[in-house]
């Protein structure tokens, strides 16, 4: 991780722990005591579900373009001991269970 992405994701921290410290005094400045604290802890829970949202929605895009769209049709295993290529547990040539995977 570069310096950049640091400052960058603790930036991004500092603004969301502002914003969330804005909501709960404002709301704690409009309610009375036992209502507040119980909304100040929903509006906690329902903030950090969705910065979750965000982040899995980041991520995800990532993930599906790192590892394909679940397609392992470009992987081709190859037996350790024989060389054949196969897709099965076995070799279907020597029965041997040790593969590699190859491009």
């Amino acid at each position: 991780m570069s310096i950049n992405n640091n400052k960058q994701f603790l930036t991004n921290q500092l603004v969301w722990l502002g914003i969330s410290f804005g909501i709960s005094l404002t709301i704690s400045m409009l309610l009375p005591f036992p209502i507040s604290l119980a909304v100040i802890f929903g509006v906690f829970i329902l903030l950090n579900l969705y910065m979750r949202r965000i982040m899995m929605r980041k991520t995800g895009s990532m993930t599906r373009s790192m590892f394909g769209s679940g397609d392992n049709s470009s992987l081709k295993y190859y037996c350790m001991s024989c060389g054949t290529q196969h897709k099965q547990a076995a070799c279907p040539k020597c029965g041997s269970k040790m593969k590699r995977v190859g491009s």
